[in-house]
């Protein structure tokens, strides 16, 4: 076996391969610029499928920490009625809640980055045998993004609370 190469224009490609056929009918010819493509295209599906998953384990953690907050509007029904029983104004009770939503979404946000970029490590490294080098700016945005996901939901779920009279939040209990 003999092996050998030729560095050729693409433009010449298909002349040069059509004239060794035909002149070496036994001799195999493999074009690496189309096998270096086709491989390109393999590995593209591939990253395309792990930020996928990753994107959809982030949208989960998200929706996770949204239904969280939007599930504990009657507790903080009772945290407002108690709240302004005792005395705190309006702004008070709002940087509380902001404060509680803000800290929820930034670990709801760092656990499921962290945890996308473990199993897209996990993925490359052990099945597909690909360096990982997870993307930092994506980490860093995942943080804040789901941190000010996690207040909107909670101050849709909260708002008209904040704004009602004790009293009429008791009548209706």
């Amino acid at each position: 076996m003999y092996y050998g190469s030729a560095r050729v224009r693409p433009a010449d490609v298909a002349a040069l391969q059509r004239t060794v056929y035909q002149r070496f009918p036994t001799v195999t010819v493999v074009n690496v610029a189309d096998v270096m493509q086709i491989v390109e295209e393999v590995v593209e599906r591939i990253a395309m499928v792990i930020r996928f998953i990753s994107a959809f384990t982030i949208l989960a953690g998200a929706v996770m920490v949204a239904s969280s907050v939007a599930g504990t509007r009657f507790r903080r029904i009772r945290e407002v009625v108690t709240l302004k029983t005792l005395g705190a104004t309006r702004r008070r009770i709002a940087w509380i809640f902001s404060v509680e939503f803000l800290a929820m979404g930034s670990v709801a946000g760092l656990m499921g980055s962290l945890l996308a970029a473990a199993f897209s490590g996990l993925v490359l490294k052990r099945l597909l045998n690909i360096d990982f080098r997870p993307d930092i700016a994506a980490h860093l945005l995942t943080v804040p993004v789901s941190a000010l996901l996690a207040a909107a939901a909670g101050w849709a779920a909260s708002f008209r609370t904040l704004g009602r009279k004790p009293m009429e939040i008791l009548r209706e209990e």
